[in-house]
């Protein structure tokens, strides 16, 4: 038996990937990594009692390229009798619509491909062929983004049911044992650019590193990423009590004590916000946002920062609400009783108050109308065609154009009027006037306070 191969085997039975009789999905590039996890894991198939199967995704990026690795892959798997399976990836549309890079799209609809397929084949496990030395890369490049400590454990050896067990193995071990068996592979060429930064740091400053500083850099960050991912263990146990202690959910919100910030010197600690985000948003936190986050807790009650991915932050009394902004690429936006909402850099609310506690303003941010015939249920959304309301003052109806038009709106602002909705009725344009309907009098029992700010 090949000393790689024992390598391999050993790493199996310490980080106990593989158990007997496991249902296998191989991801399989046609690359040196993938064509040696399939090769190995075949070889040792009777002695793991597991079944094979083979999953090629074409990114469509590399014309003929792409497609004569498509051809390889089925060949190969042919070759060892596994069944082989190909996907077609969009990843250039993917990447435009989400406004990702290629190598962060690609990335994305391969792990998303990969959980898919393996549910409907009942794979109990998939293979990604990630070795050390792309430890080490992801390692370098999270360092250099400026990540919180979770980014500089590496590559995970197990994250669910998807398991790495080429991870004990550098790049230079793999093609060394390909060569002296044999064994034919696709080589991808643009990893030989220097055009992505992974690929930079591959080429360009890894070398550097193990020729002029240590020439076991791989080995190094390995053990160290594992030293830090049984560090960060009992961190996220703390992390998880912090927010079960200071951190609230709603719905559509997350709010944070500020008082969190008393135990850490006057902050709210990044992996705490770190972890909200990720858990309630699916949002990566990027270090402008702690900064903002953080700035927060010297303003005044009030005060918003606009956040990265379409997220805001607001200073509360005694809390930092946390929520997205939203849109209205639907037409429109649900709005609740005691609910915020941000459209832009607006916030917009609706609540229910007393009437001896009634304070009229005279600048249109502020109204107050009578509810008793209204429901809980608010629509904020921009005016359209034939719409029509019955201003204060007036017993008759009156298209929103018009009236936008008698009050001399510029055309340029005229278009993103919002007005505000209950049961299918206007009861505000918001920010200029109220209808007579739902204006408050004696007999008024239910106050509803409207408010844009």
């Amino acid at each position: 038996m090949k000393r790689t191969e024992q390598k391999v085997l050993k790493f199996i039975e310490q980080q106990k990937l593989i158990n007997n009789g496991d249902r296998i999905l191989v991801a399989f590039s046609s690359g040196p990594d993938s064509v040696f996890a399939l090769h190995f894991l075949n070889k040792f198939r009777k002695k793991y009692k597991i079944e094979l199967l083979a999953l090629h995704f074409n990114h469509g990026l590399r014309g003929k390229e792409s497609d004569d690795d498509a051809s390889f892959a089925k060949e190969f798997c042919a070759g060892l009798n596994i069944e082989f399976m190909a996907q077609k990836l969009s990843v250039k549309i993917f990447a435009k619509k989400n406004k990702f890079s290629i190598e962060e799209a690609a990335r994305l609809l391969r792990y998303k491909n990969l959980e898919d397929i393996a549910k409907k084949r009942s794979c109990t496990k998939i293979v990604t062929a990630h070795n050390l030395s792309d430890n080490t890369e992801t390692i370098l490049m999270n360092l250099f983004n400026g990540t919180g400590l979770s980014g500089l454990k590496g590559i995970p050896i197990q994250r669910e049911n998807i398991i790495r067990p080429l991870i004990c193995l550098s790049k230079q071990e793999i093609l060394d044992y390909l060569r002296k068996e044999k064994i034919n592979y696709r080589v991808d060429l643009s990893n030989l650019s220097d055009d992505f930064r992974r690929n930079y740091i591959r080429n360009r400053i890894i070398p550097l590193i193990k020729s002029k500083l240590n020439p076991q850099i791989d080995e190094a960050l390995f053990r160290s990423s594992q030293n830090l991912a049984n560090s960060l263990q009992l961190n996220e146990t703390l992390v998880a009590h912090l927010i079960s202690r200071f951190v609230t959910c709603t719905l559509d919100a997350v709010n944070i004590q500020i008082n969190l910030s008393e135990i850490f010197h006057g902050v709210i600690p990044g992996e705490v916000l770190r972890a909200i985000l990720k858990e309630h948003f699916e949002h990566s936190i990027e270090f402008d946002d702690y900064q903002k986050i953080n700035s927060l807790l010297s303003k005044q009650k009030g005060r918003h920062v606009q956040l990265s991915s379409n997220l805001i932050a607001l200073r509360e009394s005694e809390s930092i609400r946390i929520q997205r902004v939203q849109k209205t690429s639907n037409g429109k936006i649900e709005l609740g009783i005691g609910c915020k909402v941000f459209l832009g850099s607006k916030e917009f609310g609706v609540e229910s108050i007393d009437k001896e506690k009634i304070k009229f303003r005279n600048d249109g941010r502020t109204e107050f109308i009578s509810a008793d015939n209204l429901n809980e249920k608010f629509i904020l959304r921009v005016w359209k065609s034939g719409d029509k309301f019955k201003p204060l003052g007036m017993n008759h109806f009156k298209k929103v154009s018009d009236f936008l038009t008698d009050l001399k709106i510029p055309s340029s602002a005229r278009k993103d009027q919002l007005v505000l909705l209950n049961r299918n009725q206007i009861v505000w344009v918001v920010g200029l006037r109220i209808d007579n309907r739902f204006k408050l009098n004696s007999k008024t029992k239910k106050v509803y306070k409207l408010w844009v700010k």
